[in-house]
């Protein structure tokens, strides 16, 4: 009887062992490490972000698991979890563009203008839907025309951390159905956590955008051990596409948030649109 419960016991705890993958990823090419790389099992809620270093550390859970490495700029890469164990090194291929040459066809731009909700006063706050590296929290934001983006805005409403490190991403947005992140390179906002309109320039990057997008922000990197908990960002009623949309962690799906459906978050582009 005893014999039979200590086995129990040790298969019990085997099941909920948990298996720790550490690497580190660089690029095959030039040998340079590869930052802020977005880590993960396909499906599932379990993924990470490479570090400023390239390092990283994952809870595969299951070594049958596959692992999957997603960046801007690179080849998406998927290998088994015992390979990534056994090697430590994930040799990352960057990635040819063909670049898409955008015309304008017309008079030039127009004045500034919104694209997004603003708020005149706050309204309801939101958080991401997760303290994971690689969550996500996007806004629809409607482009009808050609629209040269100039800034991007970002309100928030509460703060509790020291910092804040986000990434930018702009995804292609159809029907409610989330496309290829649009941008070429990584656009990062990093500085101290604070309330009120974070406003990052944009003009550098010459960014056209000829459809609707999802404008999100990704958290990439931890604040000292204290995570996003006690950060969240302004809402307003939207009017056409409406929604805040949440992304778990790397590698898993975008999801609609099933209450507050009417509302989305202050993120906001100013810019001009192509005259007819």
């Amino acid at each position: 009887m005893k014999l039979t419960l200590i086995l129990f016991l040790l298969i019990l705890n085997s099941s909920f062992a948990q298996t720790i993958i550490n690497g580190k990823v660089i690029n095959s090419e030039s040998g340079a490490i590869v930052p802020f790389v977005n880590i993960g099992v396909r499906g599932k809620s379990i993924g990470t972000v490479s570090g400023p270093d390239g390092s990283f550390e994952l809870d595969i859970q299951d070594l049958k698991n596959a692992v999957t490495f997603s960046a801007i700029g690179f080849t998406t890469k998927t290998i088994s979890s015992v390979d990534v164990k056994d090697f430590e090194i994930i040799l990352f291929n960057p990635k040819n563009y063909q670049i898409e040459e955008v015309v304008i066809s017309s008079k030039g731009f127009g004045e500034e203008q919104i694209f997004g909700v603003k708020n005149e006063t706050r309204g309801s706050s939101m958080g991401f839907g997760s303290s994971l590296l690689g969550t996500e929290i996007g806004a629809p934001i409607i482009i009808d025309q050609p629209t040269y983006i100039k800034s991007v805005n970002f309100v928030i409403n509460h703060a509790k951390g020291d910092s804040m490190f986000f990434r930018m991403n702009i995804y292609k947005f159809k029907d409610g159905e989330i496309g290829e992140n649009l941008l070429k390179e990584n656009i990062l906002i990093i500085r101290k956590q604070e309330k009120g309109t974070i406003t990052i320039d944009l003009s550098a990057y010459n960014i056209v955008l000829n459809s609707d997008v999802l404008l999100a922000l990704e958290w990439i990197k931890d604040d000292n051990g204290n995570g996003n908990v006690g950060l969240t960002f302004d809402t307003k009623k939207g009017k056409k596409l409406k929604g805040i949309y949440l992304k778990h962690t790397s590698m898993s799906d975008f999801s609609k948030l099933k209450f507050k459906q009417k509302l989305n978050p202050c993120f906001y582009f100013i810019g001009k649109q192509a005259l007819d």
